[in-house]
């Protein structure tokens, strides 16, 4: 990956390669493969040695990009902690995973701090560790190599069209898989440029995409809905809108698209393969679906779970530093289950691991959101499980809805159109669903309300 950018660099070494959006600083090509051999020999100082894992806490900045590109040249291995993370938690990551160094602000200074620790148990090949939820509370680390992360990258940028002599907004986060992939990838791989911000603002977004002419811009459904609710300004030269990191209500797509002139296109993956399927004609949320696979990725269902088969994935789960679990060879089974349709779209109809067994009856919370959403008044629903010592758990929904709208008619229509045992036992009027800066849920909270 570091090659196929260093010869960008070398054929066009004054090529944009990334803009300061608070500042309008370019950073060249040439001058962003410079800052790349910088950190690569404070890595070296350091004493930080092939195969070492470094983790990366960085904003969105020139930094990030030339942090990863020096472990890529180093041949270290890269662990990407959420900007946010507080030092509890990086302090955990780094022990779980036996990271030798980590790479942080103090500032507006980079530092790069050492730690001692045993070796990690990776295959040959190692580059990126993707961090997802563990069911003990601590992280599973997604393992991937140069060639998933580019074979990733070229399926992503040949099915969505994006090119080299585009400008992409980059306020996603680059340490989520949908930031890495839509932003860092396409940059490293074929120089597409990036406006740098940390700023999700409705009216930042559309400013910064106005100042510096971007063409594509990929959002998570939180800001749609906020561009959409804030009256923010007429965007001048997108081409492309895409849409990831959690589901896109129909309601937010069809408003956006009457708002601005141009649809969303939802984009569907997981940090264990990268991109799955793309929406190519946009507004696929509308018609109940995903889009159809993307790029060289081939699809499949077993009881309705969704199977991933491509070069794009990754080599498996690092539960801890000793325990690595291989996937079999290019092939993940996701925990979606989905409906796959005679014209090639997929529809996700649930996931295995958010059944809701109550009293040995399982009960998938998409089927009752979507009764939910039939009420007049009721924007928003949730639906989970909720622990109810024997019998299992109960079915609870969060729902946002206007102030006429009541309880007893929430059950009352549930009865009408599902089972008894599918009709929300608890049931919580609140003014927002709480969720993170990608715009899932967060369960917890929900729970405690």
């Amino acid at each position: 990956m570091l090659e196929r950018f260093l010869a960008l660099a070398a054929a066009r070494p004054e090529a944009v390669a990334l803009i300061d959006g608070e500042t309008g600083d370019v950073t060249s090509r040439a001058q962003l493969a410079s800052r790349i051999d910088e950190l690569a020999a404070r890595f070296a100082g350091a004493g930080l040695r092939p195969n070492d894992v470094v983790a990366i806490q960085l904003p969105n900045s020139v930094d990030f990009i030339a942090a990863f590109g020096a472990i890529l040249k180093q041949k270290l291995i890269a662990i990407l902690i959420d900007r946010d993370a507080t030092e509890t938690e990086v302090g955990n990551v780094l022990g779980h995973f036996a990271a030798r160094g980590l790479v942080y602000r103090n500032g507006a200074e980079v530092m790069i701090s050492t730690r001692q620790a045993g070796g990690v148990n990776v295959p040959e090949g190692a580059r990126l560790i993707k961090l997802t939820s563990g069911s003990t509370g601590m992280p599973k680390g997604i393992v991937a190599t140069e060639e998933n992360l580019i074979a990733d990258c070229l399926n992503i940028c040949a099915t969505m069209d994006i090119r080299a002599d585009d400008i992409n907004l980059g306020a996603i986060p680059m340490s989520h898989s949908y930031g890495f992939s839509n932003l860092v990838t396409p940059l490293l791989v074929q120089g597409t440029a990036v406006v740098i911000s940390n700023d999700y603002l409705p009216q930042s977004v559309v400013n910064l995409c106005n100042r510096f002419s971007s063409t594509v811009v990929p959002l998570i459904p939180m800001v749609y809905d906020h561009l959409v609710t804030a009256g923010a300004g007429e965007f001048k030269t997108v081409r492309t809108f895409l849409s990831a990191g959690a589901p896109l209500p129909a309601a937010v797509s069809r408003k956006f698209r009457e708002r601005f002139g141009l649809p969303i296109h939802t984009f569907y993956g997981c940090s264990e393969c990268g991109g799955i399927t793309y929406d190519r004609e946009g507004a696929a949320v509308e018609r109940g679906t995903v889009g159809r696979a993307i790029g060289k990725v081939m699809l499949s269902s077993a009881r309705g779970r969704l199977s991933v088969r491509g070069e794009n994935v990754a080599l498996g789960y690092l539960h801890d530093a000793a325990t690595f679990h291989p996937f079999e060879h290019g092939l993940f089974v996701t925990d979606d289950l989905i409906e796959l349709r005679d014209n090639g779209e997929v529809a996700i109809t649930g996931r295995v691991s958010e059944l809701i067994n109550t009293a040995g009856k399982k009960v998938n919370p998409r089927e009752v959101e979507q009764v939910l959403l039939q009420i007049e008044g009721v924007r928003e629903a949730k639906v989970y499980g909720e622990p109810a010592g024997a019998r299992g758990d109960v079915v609870a929904a969060a729902i946002v809805a206007s102030p006429d709208v009541t309880r007893e008619q929430i059950r009352a229509f549930c009865l009408e159109h599902l089972s008894p045992h599918k009709v929300p036992r608890i049931v919580k009027l609140i003014e927002s669903i709480p969720v993170d800066e990608r715009g899932k849920v967060k369960r917890a909270v929900l729970a405690a309300l």
